[in-house]
């Protein structure tokens, strides 16, 4: 189980396995030619529980989610995956 903290302080886990899941790939390629399936591939990579967590906890004092705070926490995550796999 890889575990870490986001700089906001919410706190995640991804199953190991979850990396060698060739549906992250293909979700992964279709985020990056399509925004559009970022939850998709959110929900895919923490479980639906987990995504409904970090998107409250991005929630702005504006009542949105930010995209681009989407995008930051998203790479923090992919920040850690390096050192835990290496």
């Amino acid at each position: 189980m890889i575990k870490g903290t986001l700089s906001n302080g919410f706190e995640f886990h991804i199953d190991e396995n979850t990396f060698d899941d060739f549906e992250i790939v293909e979700l992964f390629a279709k985020v990056n030619k399509n925004p559009i399936f970022l939850g998709d591939l959110m929900e895919r990579w923490l479980g639906a529980e987990q995504k409904t967590a970090l998107l409250e906890s991005l929630r702005g004092e504006d009542g949105k989610i930010h995209t681009s705070h989407v995008f930051n926490a998203l790479t923090e995550i992919e920040n850690v995956i390096p050192t835990v796999k290496n």
